[in-house]
């Protein structure tokens, strides 16, 4: 219920009328044992007759110990960063954190690129620390946010090793694999859709270029621009898959999975039977009907790994050095959609 004004009901009202002070009624809200049992009572019935509600964002304004945690993602377009929230939400919470969740890149319309909003929000909240997942262009925001205080870059590219703690996929491991089993299944004109999206894109082009050529293919080493969109991958595979003859790939090793399903659109329309390969092992990449060969990166270690590692620094107050680099070592899937014959 409202006070008497009509105004929402503060810490003081349930002091006023429990008949106690404002500090034993914080006290009760935080669960301190130094409260016995019927002065807790006493609050927490007046708690629930006024209808009080904690305003544990009005807290944060003044102390980091409400243990508020952000976790922004790069990209909300890409089912791979919710794998990785997914496994880190659960152990930042078992540690008694709450966590605030949010995408970190603007809207396309306002230009993409970081959202200065979104940060600041989180800065105003004074959070305890930041998971960042996927690729983001620049730090320095970051720990901005908190003021120098944890940050910890969770899925994305190499770009911050040696100024802050990075969980990441071996991408060059995982697309040597890739190249590996498809000269395997007989292919040798292999082409790339990738080379896009910072850092990871340019990991993962390296990693196909120096497979191809440890196999001897350099002479067909093909790379065509796509970043990690169903979009960029179709229209990448078309461009691809337009060459004639002995020019034309018999297999397409993709970017990341969503890339791999445009392009298989993409061949799907022009009537052709190719190899096609992904990365990331998102659950629709395992319906039957498409069976999409991927790298499985491990997510759920990626999301644990940076969770805990962000706990470690928050815990040691220790943000100032000793930066972590901890690649995690992905696995091929094996599907359909790379065992076509040429």
């Amino acid at each position: 219920m409202a006070t008497a004004s009509g105004r929402r009901p503060t810490i003081l009202d349930v002091a006023e009328r429990a008949g106690v002070s404002k500090s034993l009624v914080s006290l009760v809200l935080r669960d301190s044992p130094r409260v016995s049992a019927e002065r807790r009572q006493r609050v927490l019935d007046v708690v629930e007759e006024l209808g009080y509600e904690l305003n544990t964002a009005a807290r944060s304004l003044s102390t980091r110990s409400n243990g508020t945690i952000g976790v922004l993602v790069s990209d909300l377009h890409n089912p791979w960063a919710f794998d990785v929230v997914d496994a880190a939400r659960p152990v930042l919470e078992e540690a008694g954190h709450t966590v605030l969740f949010s995408a970190v890149t603007a809207s396309a319309a306002a230009g993409g690129g970081v959202d200065l909003s979104i940060l600041q929000a989180f800065r105003d909240l004074r959070v305890a620390g930041l998971l960042v997942v996927g690729t983001v262009p620049d730090k320095a925001p970051f720990n901005r946010v908190v003021s120098g205080g944890a940050v910890v870059f969770a899925g994305g590219g190499p770009d911050y090793i040696d100024t802050a703690d990075v969980v990441r996929s071996d991408d060059a491991h995982g697309f040597s694999m890739v190249v590996d089993h498809l000269i395997d299944q007989g292919h040798e004109r292999i082409a790339h859709l990738g080379g896009l999206g910072g850092s990871v894109g340019t990991a993962r082009a390296s990693g196909y270029t120096e497979a191809m050529e440890r196999h001897g293919l350099g002479r067909n080493i093909h790379i065509v621009d796509a970043d990690f969109s169903q979009e960029s991958g179709y229209v990448a595979a078309q461009r691809a898959l337009g060459s004639s003859g002995r020019l034309r790939p018999t297999a397409l090793a993709c970017i990341n999975d969503l890339a791999a399903l445009g392009a298989m659109t993409a061949a799907d329309e022009r009537g052709l039977q190719v190899g096609i390969t992904g990365y990331d092992n998102i659950s629709l990449g395992a319906m039957p009907r498409l069976g999409l060969t991927t790298v499985d990166p491990d997510s759920s270690t990626i999301g644990v790994t940076g969770a805990k590692t962000l706990l470690q620094r928050i815990q040691a107050h220790d943000f100032g050095g000793g930066f972590v680099h901890q690649p995690i070592v992905p696995h091929l899937v094996i599907r359909k959609s790379s065992l076509l014959g040429i």
